[in-house]
């Protein structure tokens, strides 16, 4: 997902420069800020959404792995070893979408609630 938190505080500082240039006002600062970091959060939430779906509909192939000649887009340089796929791979792959899709969507909610009470209370 995120290899740091880098990619959100300049996200939200891009926002509230952009809603200070646009707008002109602080309130219309933070709120652009908080629109574009949930936009952030909302598109990595569905991209976690796709792959969750993915790996729960497509059946597991047999023999796949790095350098299997029968897949021809997944061959590995012959030097590296072969690393099997298996099925508690597959699993614990799962499990930690599923966990991301859960921190991912709870924040998503959590930052739609703020915006909507920034709205409200102004």
């Amino acid at each position: 997902m995120i290899t740091g938190c880098a990619p959100v505080f300049l996200l939200g500082i891009l926002g509230v420069s952009l809603g200070s240039w646009f707008f002109g006002t602080h309130f219309a600062a933070r709120l652009t800020g908080l629109v574009l970091l949930e936009g952030f959060l909302l598109y990595f939430g569905l991209l976690n959404w796709t792959a969750q779906a993915n790996i729960r509909f497509s059946p597991p192939k047999k023999g796949y792995f790095h350098g299997d000649p029968a897949n021809s887009e997944n061959l590995a340089p012959e030097n590296e070893e072969q690393i099997i796929f298996t099925e508690e791979d597959r699993a614990e792959w799962f499990y930690y979408l599923k966990t991301e899709g859960r921190i991912l969507w709870t924040g998503a909610v959590f930052l739609a609630l703020l915006i909507a009470l920034l709205i409200i209370k102004y």
